[in-house]
């Protein structure tokens, strides 16, 4: 059984997702794309990101806001991002590069706030145990989750139409590996069955993301969170298959793994 303790980082994470200001993140930020360069390593959010937010084993839960965290990364790492503006952006404001490293922080932001969300509530429903590092993400590895057969990991799977070729990096160094392709959308279920029943194409896969949807939430402020059924669902089809190895793409997990709500 899972612990009071995962239970409590779940629903303190949760607390800190309903009162982000997703409207005005998104006015602030949304045509800001003016710092997309490679960063250093000095530079990757990801450390922190981790160090402030995934708090699985603590007794006291404080999330930073977004601004406390980008103010603090910013305070941390002045001399490496002063190398950063001489080499890129020489003659411009530091006021301008850190409103373009904020906007892209952002967007990180969110996307890990996601992944902690699936591993809070994972820990919180659960058994079988998991495990999140920057040093996994890196990797692209948003969880790995100890199982009886081959180490498990997981790849939260955003909706996209593009064709994806080649192999994750992660598998290609790996003889015996699981990788779960996890998919996530923003949209609601009515939303894409009305899309499916318009389409000329694509209509099972429409039909596949509204499966997706079902055992996603959408919390006040449009955060889309994941529900119990949807981990739950995951971890009874590890258990219940401990040969599999290799990537279990996000079209299996959606047509085999989840069930009908």
């Amino acid at each position: 059984m899972a612990s009071t303790q995962a239970q409590r980082a779940l629903e303190a994470f949760e607390h800190f997702l309903k009162h982000l200001d997703l409207d005005a993140y998104q006015k602030k930020y949304r045509l800001i794309k003016t710092v997309e360069q490679d960063l250093p390593k000095e530079l990757n959010p990801l450390p922190e990101l981790y160090e402030h937010y995934w708090k699985p084993g603590e007794k006291a839960f404080h999330f930073p806001s977004f601004e406390d965290f980008f103010n603090r990364w910013w305070e941390k790492h002045l001399k490496p991002l002063d190398e950063f503006i001489r080499k890129y952006f020489w003659g411009c404001s530091y006021e301008f590069v850190r409103l373009g490293l904020e906007a892209r922080f952002y967007r990180t932001a969110v996307s890990i706030w996601t992944q902690f969300h699936f591993c809070y509530r994972w820990n919180a429903s659960c058994e079988l145990p998991l495990e999140a590092t920057p040093e996994l993400d890196v990797k692209g590895i948003d969880a790995l989750i100890l199982t009886s057969g081959y180490p498990t990991g997981i790849q939260i799977k955003k909706e996209t139409y593009r064709s994806e070729a080649g192999e994750n990096r992660f598998l290609r160094r790996q003889s015996s590996f699981l990788l779960l392709e996890v998919p996530y959308t923003l949209q609601t279920p009515e939303e894409l069955k009305r899309k499916a029943e318009r389409a000329k194409t694509r209509k099972e896969t429409y039909l596949l993301w509204a499966k997706v949807a079902r055992h996603l939430e959408r919390l006040d402020n449009g955060f889309v969170i994941f529900r119990e059924s949807y981990v739950k669902d995951i971890e009874a089809f590890l258990k219940s298959a401990p040969t599999l190895s290799g990537l279990i793409s996000w079209e299996r997990i959606a047509r085999e793994v989840l069930t009908a709500p």
